[in-house]
């Protein structure tokens, strides 16, 4: 397994977990996982989809009618259009369907 295989795969298992914490507590919306995709569906019909693009090394999101194409810096995802790391992009994202703010 290459490292941005093991990063990306740790990112994703880790945002499984916190997605659930989410759903246990009561937030209504759905995610599912396919090989290494990530779907995350709310009741509007809107969703966030989350793939690796392992030849670019690159972690990819649509989310709002765009895409977001994020970097591994050797800690941190980072978004290669104005810097912000993934950590402070997805509860935002997620907020922002939900109407409440979450943390993940």
């Amino acid at each position: 397994m290459t490292d941005f295989s093991r990063n990306y795969d740790t990112t994703i298992r880790d945002l499984e977990a916190k997605l659930d914490a989410l759903i246990d507590s009561g937030i209504s919306f759905d995610f599912s996982r396919s090989g290494d995709v990530l779907t995350i569906e709310f009741d509007s019909g809107e969703k966030i989809i989350i793939t690796p693009q392992s030849p670019m090394e690159q972690l990819w999101i649509s989310a709002n009618y765009a895409g977001h194409r994020f970097n591994w810096d050797g800690g941190n995802w980072i978004n290669e259009k104005g810097g912000q790391e993934l950590s402070k992009f997805l509860p935002e994202a997620l907020s922002l369907q939900l109407g409440i703010t979450v943390d993940v």
